[in-house]
């Protein structure tokens, strides 16, 4: 716990004391757990997150499944993430993604007996280039490509066991991730709409184990409520439909059959937007729909806390 409570303040705190200089906020929005859109030139955006989830029930394709298959009660995750961007120029952003899994538990229905892994998770380091701006028609579309690097490769150790490997912190394999993302604003009203498309391809870890790839699209509808507080530049509503696909594991070039799965999620958020440039957001993920292949555990509600903030770095 002692662990758990260090990584957060480190997080939390780290942003407070690499640069003293503070100034505008560049603007771009932060979609939930994800940065959309280029960031100004020279600033540099901090954030962090922490996420929670659970899967507390099986599903077989997309219906309830209530047989005796199945070895888990439940299974759960507190994970803290961290984002850093930083504006090269106008148009190229540099983008860091890693992570802290403070847990990644499965509790088994013989006994209520559990296993618990945590850990770093993977970093990836995307090149982000502006492809379209128009000022006149407040769009903008932008891309990100860049390698998932595993920062541990061998299977963790507890106790002497070795955890399984849907409780690796780390996925120990390379891969690549690409990202497109739109944005249309209208200033005046105060809203926005943002489309974001992600793959993330991984290739076979030293265990001969090779995650399925990841798709997931996501449309936002943003409005900004202004107003002004002694404490509050305003606050900003987000409505997200999200939709994520997952292709099959494979095990020594195998296809595993009860792996991969197509869900879609709503994800109200709300954020905070506080003076001297920091944000504070808060989302849940709500499944709307999701299929399974074979018979699988399947996440519940899922809630997300962040907070960034963008700090002008003057040369």
């Amino acid at each position: 716990m002692n662990r758990a409570i260090l990584v957060i303040l480190i997080f939390l705190i780290y942003p407070l004391n690499i640069f003293s200089q503070c100034c505008a906020s560049s603007g771009n929005p932060i979609g939930g757990t994800v940065n959309i859109g280029q960031m100004d030139h020279h600033v540099l955006r901090i954030a962090s997150f922490f996420r929670n989830s659970t899967g507390d029930r099986y599903m077989s394709g997309d219906d309830l499944y209530t047989g005796e298959i199945g070895i888990l009660k439940k299974a759960m995750f507190n994970y803290l993430g961290f984002l850093g961007s930083y504006g090269l120029n106008n148009n190229i952003t540099i983008e860091m993604e890693t992570g802290y899994f403070i847990n990644k538990t499965q509790v088994f229905k013989l006994n209520d007996e559990k296993l618990t892994g945590y850990g770093i998770s993977d970093i990836v380091i995307s090149f982000k280039p502006r492809i379209y701006y128009s000022s006149e028609k407040n769009l903008e579309i932008s891309c990100a490509l860049g390698p998932n690097i595993p920062l541990k490769r061998k299977l963790q150790v507890i106790n002497g066991v070795t955890m399984p490997v849907d409780i690796q912190s780390s996925t120990g394999s390379y891969g690549l991730v690409f990202q497109l993302n739109a944005i249309k604003e209208n200033s005046f009203r105060g809203i926005s709409f943002l489309l974001v498309n992600r793959i993330e391809k991984y290739f076979e870890n030293k265990q001969e184990y090779n995650f399925g790839n990841s798709y997931t699209n996501s449309f936002y509808f943003s409005k900004h409520l202004f107003f002004e507080t002694q404490q509050l530049n305003g606050c900003t509503i987000i409505l997200q439909m999200k939709n994520q696909i997952r292709s099959k594991n494979m095990r020594e070039g195998v296809r595993i059959d009860a792996t991969g799965n197509c869900s879609f999620f709503f994800t109200p958020q709300v954020n905070l937007a506080i003076k001297k440039n920091w944000n504070i957001a808060a989302l849940c993920d709500i499944p709307v729909y999701q299929y399974f292949n074979g018979i699988q555990l399947a996440n519940k509600l899922s809630f997300a806390l962040s907070i960034n903030k963008d700090i002008s770095i003057i040369k």
